[in-house]
């Protein structure tokens, strides 16, 4: 005969096997989030100033290549350094384009960022109707409008300034404006006669006033004041320490996608100037004939660190608050 209390055990034995099945199958459903559902997709914010960074920059706006399996990328242009900043500092831009000097003063203020590339190498130019100027020391007693204070144009038309002899404070004078759009509309209206500003607006001032000239390089200067083969590391990429660590694959796929942009707006430039028009918002004939004088040729930044270290270490010299009153140190470059 059989016993009535093992055939109870051994049913609740058997409710209690089942109930374990089932409460482990929703611990592995919940541990692997919405089971047989994708993982959410990524999403990276690149973003570039108006002008030369953007420019070399959008044959990418155009094609949006892959950089992963399951990332999304939104590209934009920022119309000014300020916004861009802002940007940076919010996070909300992930790989941003910006100058050399402004990616190191972020780091040195402890922005989480790394500087992945140098994509130009000097854009800036004395432009201007004032035919009289032929050196820098012609610009004593002259009233020059320079675009963005503090910006690398500023730092180094000052630190040439006092190089050729003339104190930035008494020789000349300075007027300042926001951004380079808004300073090549003056020159063009005949509204200042001699302006540091940078390409691709050098070139549109020359093609819709005539009678503006390139002056003064500062790309030559810098290389005779040096004694430098190479120009000045002006502007470069840099990268969110955070995207860099959780998807370095993503990263570095940017980075190569981005160093063929570059070299296909150096051998297309009729078609890279239709796609600033597009994207940057500059017209495709001054883009176009603008790009000799951008000096694009990008680099890894860990690969050309003594140029780069070279430049900032000159600004430093120069005033040390430019970079936030000290240099960055070697965590400041993205590992090769």
């Amino acid at each position: 005969m059989i016993n009535r209390e093992v055939i109870i055990m051994r049913k609740n034995s058997s409710l209690i096997a089942v109930l374990m099945l089932v409460l482990m199958i929703a611990v592995i459903a919940a541990g692997s989030g919405n089971f047989g559902q994708a993982a959410e997709p990524i999403n990276i914010n690149i973003m570039a100033l108006s002008g030369t960074t953007g420019l070399s920059m959008v044959k990418m706006f155009e094609d949006n290549p892959v950089l992963s399996t399951g990332v999304n990328v939104t590209y934009s242009i920022v119309s000014n350094p300020q916004q861009m900043t802002a940007k940076i500092i919010s996070g909300e831009a992930d790989i941003a384009a910006v100058p050399t000097n402004t990616a190191a003063l972020l780091y040195n203020k402890g922005i989480a960022i790394k500087i992945g590339a140098i994509t130009n190498w000097g854009v800036t130019y004395l432009a201007g109707r004032d035919l009289s100027v032929k050196k820098w020391t012609d610009l004593k007693g002259k009233t020059i409008a320079v675009t963005g204070k503090g910006a690398t144009p500023d730092i180094l038309f000052r630190r040439f300034l006092k190089a050729n002899g003339l104190d930035p404070e008494r020789d000349v004078k300075l007027e300042y404006y926001p951004t380079p759009a808004e300073l090549a509309q003056l020159v063009i209206a005949e509204k200042t006669d001699l302006a540091v500003i940078p390409e691709p607006w050098v070139t549109e001032v020359m093609l819709r006033s005539p009678s503006a000239r390139v002056l003064l390089d500062f790309q030559e200067e810098w290389k005779r004041l040096e004694n430098r083969k190479e120009s000045y590391p002006q502007s470069c990429l840099v990268v969110s320490t955070k995207l860099y660590q959780e998807h370095p694959e993503a990263v570095k796929t940017f980075l190569q996608q981005a160093g063929l942009a570059s070299d296909w707006v150096n051998d297309n430039r009729a078609q890279a100037g239709i796609l600033a028009e597009k994207f940057v918002k500059i017209s495709a004939n001054a883009a176009t004939d603008a790009i000799p004088r951008c000096n694009f040729r990008f680099a890894i930044a860990s690969s050309v660190k003594n140029e780069v270290d070279y430049f900032l270490n000159s600004l430093f010299e120069f005033d040390p608050e430019f970079l936030g009153g000290k240099l960055p140190d070697a965590a400041f470059y993205l590992p090769q």
